[in-house]
């Protein structure tokens, strides 16, 4: 057992820390009994940056305190639990989302494509077909002549993605 195994550390105070390699000088930023780990924060290279330092006590063979803390430690705010689940839920929707938009099988030929129809029209993957507005389905491989519609009115639609799909192909290429 190390010297500093039996230390109750005080955060905020300025101590200079023995290891077995090396001499670290900071404050005591935080300390975990249960994993019996101290973090010692550290002045940054700018103002407004610290470096954060993770030491086991049991690796640290000698504490020196250089100075108390300079202010009472506030306690930390409480944390609105219906925020953090927003968040979350709010994060994983998008994580959702983005990760729709890559095709599963896919050639990267067609996810080109399929990236390229995605920033003028809403597009999705339905295997390896691409729907774009909800009525044209682009087949592989992903040709003019791979476009389709099942409803009879919506030519001006088909003709419209016919368009975009030529030109996109022409950009990246692909004609």
């Amino acid at each position: 057992m190390s010297d500093a195994e039996g230390i109750d550390w005080v955060v905020g105070c300025n101590v200079t820390v023995q290891t077995k390699s090396e001499e670290v000088q900071g404050e005591v930023f935080a300390y975990d009994k249960g994993s019996n780990t101290v973090l010692i924060r550290q002045q940054g290279s700018t103002p407004f940056h610290s470096n954060l330092r993770l030491l086991k006590a049991s690796y640290i063979k000698n504490v020196n305190s250089v100075s108390p803390p300079a202010q009472p430690v506030e306690p930390l705010p409480l944390v609105d639990m219906q925020r953090c689940r927003d968040r979350e839920s709010k994060a994983l929707q998008a994580a959702e989302a983005e990760a729709a938009k890559t095709g599963i099988g896919v050639s990267t030929e067609a996810q080109q494509v399929f990236d390229a129809l995605s920033k003028t029209m809403p597009c999705q993957w339905r295997q390896e077909s691409i729907i774009i507005l909800n009525e044209v389905e682009l087949q592989p491989p992903y040709g003019l002549s791979n476009c389709s519609t099942e409803n009879p009115s919506d030519l001006a639609t088909l003709e419209r993605v016919k368009k975009v799909l030529t030109a996109e192909r022409q950009r990246l290429g692909l004609v």
